[in-house]
């Protein structure tokens, strides 16, 4: 399944995996990953993968890199130069935190390239983390996060919600996230029953999408309702719910109480974030429905806001505009990927998170990782 006359959905998210090397071997890991014949994808690859995404997808919010451990990748630098390009909005790279935490002068240089980091975290609890990841990482975690902070490195905290395991985590990292501003976003994804690691993890069940927004829900402090998240207008509702929220303060303040859902959602409609075009009718909406109501708190932060994202003497592109936003917009994501236990064509159909498996070619990623990794070889070799 790659995009054919029956895709549905156009690439938002391009996923490269450029390595198969990881320093670690976590019971709850989804991929596979060969560990007898280590494949590092060569920068010319890297090029020209970049080139045809493009070529394909037009431009794209976000590209993200990951593995294996891309940290690993020895040209890892110059793999990530490949991606700054104008057609591309933010690079993102997966990690599991290791070499972050110890190299403060590699969470340096991925300041330099304006690289965001997406950090697995799974839990505050050591005895949890050991379960997870076998062994405890919980500290080697938190530093990472602090020597990201240091350098000046934006992130995303990716958190593998399991049942009856880890439920509780989000809530936690969502108090972190008001406390860290270089925390740009919390992305809850469930458990998936396959890969490497996964496929042999206790199965206590599968977390749907509602599901696991309730369990959010319900830890973080009574700031988040149900109806603050909607589906991604691009992918299927069983797949993604998403709530974006302003960050006043210590404050959280949810975009679905500031507007309508279907204002929100046509601002996403073409890309995977929130794309502010040359018009200021949404904020300026907003001002409105909340001076009408009386509720006059956030006027001045929504003002200012304003002046940043529209100044009068320049025009910003919607990549800038996502910029400036992001030291007022916190973002969850909820993201149910799919195993052989609740295949679905129809949510396969409808991906936007697509991995570049040959030039020409994308593959929906639950596709990729379920049916196709395992005909890899530099990713899997038949157990003997």
């Amino acid at each position: 399944c790659g995009p054919c006359s029956w895709h549905a959905s156009p690439c938002r998210l391009p996923v490269v995996s450029i390595t198969n090397a990881c320093n670690m071997d976590c019971p709850i890991c989804f991929t596979y990953n060969r560990k007898d014949k280590l494949y590092y994808m060569p920068v010319t690859e890297m090029k020209r993968t970049v080139d045809w995404i493009i070529e394909s997808s037009d431009a794209v919010d976000i590209i993200n890199i990951t593995g294996g451990e891309p940290t690993l990748h020895p040209e890892i630098f110059k793999i990530l130069e490949c991606c700054k390009r104008p057609e591309i909005g933010r690079i993102t790279i997966n990690s599991n935190g290791d070499r972050l935490a110890e190299d403060k002068e590699f969470c340096r240089r991925l300041a330099e390239l304006d690289a965001y980091v997406i950090l697995s975290f799974h839990t505050f609890d050591p005895q949890v983390s050991r379960k997870i990841h076998g062994k405890d990482v919980v500290r080697t975690k938190l530093k990472a996060i602090e020597n990201l902070t240091e350098a000046g490195v934006k992130m995303t905290l990716l958190n593998v919600m399991i049942r009856n395991v880890n439920e509780r985590a989000g809530g936690d990292i969502l108090r972190l996230m008001k406390k860290n501003d270089s925390i740009l976003s919390l992305t809850v994804q469930t458990m998936t029953y396959t890969g490497q690691g996964g496929g042999k993890f206790l199965n206590d069940g599968h977390l749907p999408v509602d599901g696991a927004t309730k369990i959010i829900c319900e830890h973080s402090d009574g700031e988040l309702e149900f109806s603050d998240f909607m589906s991604r207008p691009s992918g299927h509702p069983l797949c993604y719910s998403i709530c974006y929220v302003l960050k006043t303060g210590d404050e959280l303040l949810p975009f679905a109480r500031l507007a309508s859902r279907e204002k929100i959602q046509s601002m996403m409609k073409e890309s995977y974030l929130i794309r502010l075009d040359d018009s200021q009718d949404f904020f300026t909406d907003v001002i409105n429905e909340l001076y009408a109501k009386g509720e006059t708190r956030h006027l001045r932060f929504f003002r200012e806001l304003i002046e940043k994202l529209y100044p009068a003497n320049r025009v910003l592109s919607a990549f800038q505009r996502q910029r400036i936003a992001e030291s007022a917009v916190r973002t969850i994501y909820i993201h149910t990927p799919m195993d052989e236990d609740n295949f679905d064509c129809s949510r396969a159909v409808m991906c936007p998170d697509l991995v570049p498996s040959e030039p020409g070619r994308l593959i929906p990623a639950c596709t990729y990782n379920l049916f196709y990794r395992m005909q890899d070889e530099r990713f899997y070799v038949k157990e003997q």
